[in-house]
């Protein structure tokens, strides 16, 4: 196949010496040739940063001191050339032919950013929670409308791995990845999706993704992952509200997506962190319901009271049956 366009991969890398290999060999199979891989070393403080200058005659190597999975990313991004950029984890890996059908399925489309699924794999004994296998087809359409689609379907998928940019989109749209939280892939994915004048589907699984003990997904919960989470929630929201979009059924969708997982995370604390994270929690539900909990009964019942929702959830069943 003849390459018409420079990919930038970006593997951003910290303490995965065990999975790092693979993942970078498995760019290095790909059938599709004209592309370029940048390695951030996070500030890893084992073999990880060795194993990056062992590739160093085949992909660009940084090493920064530890700022967190955004800063790498972002670091990645600023030293990228290609027309089309790819955030690749560093503890997974892609299938021989993904830079190639991603591609393909971008120019063919004039696509702005290209969705696709993941295979879910578990290291060792480790129970996988996550199926990233869409059952429906999706016509390419503008990006607000794809979510839209997406989250009616629930089918959406905020992984920045699973997609494949546009460098442009990126640029001209000054899209970084939040620094210093966890779930920064629930701003970026979706800022891409508001920029985005044109999403398509590649109804690929081309990513092969590592359920292992203490990543970001599976790791315990503590007050970090609650103020992460609230974090999200006010970034969403702000650049809902910054882009002119907030008033959309997709945007509205999302916030409440987002407020969700606020509480969801904050069940999950221990006794000591909920009570210091108490004051955090009433001034979110309090900005919340200031919106009118965004059209949602259930949610705005959550905010006033975690008996009031339960019950609210019940009557619903009943209503249903």
């Amino acid at each position: 196949m003849e390459s018409k366009a420079l990919i930038s991969v970006i593997i951003p890398v910290y303490n995965v010496e065990k999975y790092l290999r693979e993942c970078i060999e498995s760019v290095l199979k790909q059938t599709y040739t004209n592309y370029e891989i940048i390695l951030v070393d996070d500030g890893s403080t084992d073999s990880s940063g060795r194993i990056c200058d062992e590739y160093s005659d085949k992909a660009t190597v940084i090493h920064q001191k530890n700022g967190g999975l955004s800063a790498a990313r972002n670091a990645g991004f600023d030293a990228s050339n290609g027309e089309y950029v790819y955030f690749l984890d560093s503890d997974d890996y892609i299938v021989p032919h993904t830079l190639e059908a991603l591609y393909l399925n971008a120019v063919n489309g004039n696509a702005d950013a290209v969705f696709f699924d993941a295979v879910s794999f578990a290291d060792g004994d480790f129970k996988i929670s996550q199926n990233y296998i869409r059952k429906n087809q999706y016509e390419q359409c503008g990006g607000l409308e794809m979510l839209q689609r997406l989250q009616a379907d629930k089918e959406y998928h905020s992984a920045v791995p699973l997609l494949f940019i546009k460098k442009s989109l990126i640029s001209e749209n000054g899209l970084r990845f939040v620094d210093g939280i966890y779930y920064e892939d629930m701003v970026y994915t979706y800022q891409v999706f508001c920029c985005a004048e044109s999403v398509s589907q590649c109804r690929e699984a081309l990513y092969c993704r590592r359920y292992r003990e203490s990543s970001i997904m599976t790791s315990k919960k503590n007050k970090r992952h609650f103020q992460s989470a609230v974090r999200v929630y006010y970034e969403v929201k702000n650049y809902a509200i910054k882009s002119n979009v907030i008033q959309s059924d997709a945007s509205e969708k999302y916030i409440i997506r987002c407020a969700y997982n606020v509480f969801n995370i904050f069940e999950k604390l221990g006794k000591a962190e909920k009570k210091e994270m108490k004051n955090e929690l009433k001034s979110f539900k309090n900005d919340v319901l200031q919106n009118t909990a965004y059209g949602d009964k259930s949610l705005k019942m959550r905010c006033r009271s975690k008996l009031f929702w339960f019950a609210y959830k019940v009557y619903e069943k009943v209503l249903k049956k």
